[in-house]
């Protein structure tokens, strides 16, 4: 499924029917400012904005900062969750129990 995605998005970026290519990107970014319903979903957002970051540089600047702004957010979680673990889990020690 990730490689035929890959390769259909590949063909919409190389594309020069810019039409269709605006088009989806569109209702990619209307789609995923429409997550919180079911069917819809909050990975169309970033998607859109790359498809439209070809053509409008306003769609690349917002896409880039989406990207770093992600890549920030994970960056904490991830800091903020490993340092939550090493303070639940209490340091063994080598010695057996009685």
């Amino acid at each position: 499924m990730q490689k035929f995605l890959q390769k259909h998005f590949h063909v919409l970026k190389t594309t020069k029917n810019h039409w269709l290519r605006k088009t989806i990107g569109v209702l990619l970014v209307i789609g995923g400012l429409l997550g919180f319903l079911p069917v819809l979903g909050y990975w169309m957002l970033p998607l859109g904005l790359a498809l439209l970051a070809i053509d409008f540089p306003i769609a690349r600047r917002l896409h880039r900062r989406l990207i770093v702004w992600w890549e920030k957010q994970r960056r904490r979680f991830f800091r903020e969750r490993t340092a939550a673990t090493a303070r639940r889990s209490p340091q063994r020690s080598d010695k057996p129990r009685r």
